[in-house]
């Protein structure tokens, strides 16, 4: 394991230093106690703005990253870990709402017709991933190259090709 410091680490470990804190619902405060107000990521994440140091540029700090280093500390930064939405709406950062684990735990906590639609949806080159997985790729060099989040994803674009050629 790396003892090189993630990205989201320093942010999530600088946001807690600055006095920002998630409430039991999920809503981010400062270190004041004023509620912020936040915006979304393109992938829906909720977050805020945080400067890493005087004068530099804003950067974004997620919420659900903050809830997880609140509820489970150091956990979260483990290889392999990710933070999870457990019912797999990624705006809901409650505390009961919020777990770690795997890449292919987080994957089945999205309802499992919303991972059909997203694994069924024709962006990603089913040809090419499966040349390369034919070739070695495990599925994590898949999901690096291809820039897939899904395990299931991999899974089900190998799997429905090998169902075609029975």
């Amino acid at each position: 394991m790396s003892n090189e410091v993630s990205k989201q680490e320093l942010i999530t470990k600088n946001s807690v230093d600055k006095g920002y804190s998630v409430d039991k619902d999920g809503k981010i405060f400062n270190k004041d106690g004023k509620q912020l107000s936040i915006g979304k990521s393109l992938k829906g994440y909720l977050s805020f703005n945080i400067r890493l140091s005087k004068g530099s540029k804003p950067t974004r700090s997620f919420v659900h990253r903050l809830q997880a280093y609140q509820k489970f500390s150091e956990k979260i930064f483990k290889d392999g870990i990710v933070v999870r939405h457990l019912n797999g709406v990624s705006t809901d950062n409650s505390y009961d709402n919020i777990g770690i684990g795997t890449h292919s735990q987080n994957s089945l906590d999205v309802p499992k017709e919303k991972r059909i639609i997203n694994a069924s949806n024709p962006i990603h080159n089913h040809k090419d991933i499966i040349n390369d997985r034919e070739n070695g790729y495990t599925y994590k060099e898949l999901m690096d190259k291809y820039n897939i989040t899904s395990k299931g994803t991999i899974s089900f674009i190998i799997n429905k090709s090998l169902k075609k050629k029975e």
